[in-house]
């Protein structure tokens, strides 16, 4: 039951993409708090890591499809046909698996850019078992000291300024013109203006 219960949280993590608290340092205090096995926790909380990544993904699809604009959904789909033809699937599921940061804003891209969801549970579920396997069996014990001073650091402020850093860092992305900065080799951002011409990638 624990095991669920570990698999739920990082579930809960994964779907909110928020830079708050890293996850593997969850995995790690429940690893020393209630004295479980470590290769289980481990599968669990990636697991749970992949459900909560796949659910923030398909929700990021559904949502761009129906609040992006004509322009937007025009640059995206030129990014993601670039992404698959110079990287392929391959190059897209290390992205997926290293999951740099803000992490959370990768994958809302992923499901703009309606990155198959196969593959993206199978990067985030290899990703998570390297990660974890890393962080939670060589510093479970440091987890705990550390988790409980996170504890203390996450307020309402801290909640405010990782919501900004995400909305910001997802703004950003969605304003570069990608064929500009593919084809050209500058970086221009995309400003709204109203015309026909607007609505299509490469109009600025």
């Amino acid at each position: 039951m624990i095991y669920l219960v570990l698999g739920a949280i990082a579930a809960g993590f994964a779907l909110i993409p928020l830079p708050i608290f890293p996850s593997w340092i969850v995995v790690a205090y429940m690893v020393v708090e209630y004295k479980l096995s470590i290769p289980l926790a481990i599968v669990a909380g990636a697991l749970g890591t992949t459900v909560g990544r796949v659910g923030l993904v398909a929700i990021s699809r559904v949502a761009g499809e129906r609040m992006l604009g004509r322009w937007s959904r025009g640059n995206l789909e030129y990014l993601h046909g670039r992404l698959e033809s110079a990287a392929g699937d391959l190059g897209v599921a290390v992205l997926l698996a290293a999951s740099p940061p803000p992490a959370g804003v990768l994958f809302i891209v992923a499901g703009l850019v309606r990155v198959k969801l196969w593959l993206v549970a199978a990067s985030v579920f290899v990703g998570r078992l390297i990660g974890y396997a890393i962080s939670v069996g060589g510093g479970s014990l440091a987890a705990t000291a550390l988790a409980d001073q996170l504890r203390g650091l996450i307020g309402p402020w801290s909640v405010v300024v990782a919501v900004a850093i995400v909305v910001g860092v997802l703004l950003i992305v969605l304003r570069i013109d990608y064929r500009v900065l593919i084809e050209d080799h500058r970086l221009r951002f995309h400003r709204g203006r109203r015309g026909r011409g607007d609505d299509m990638p490469g109009g600025a």
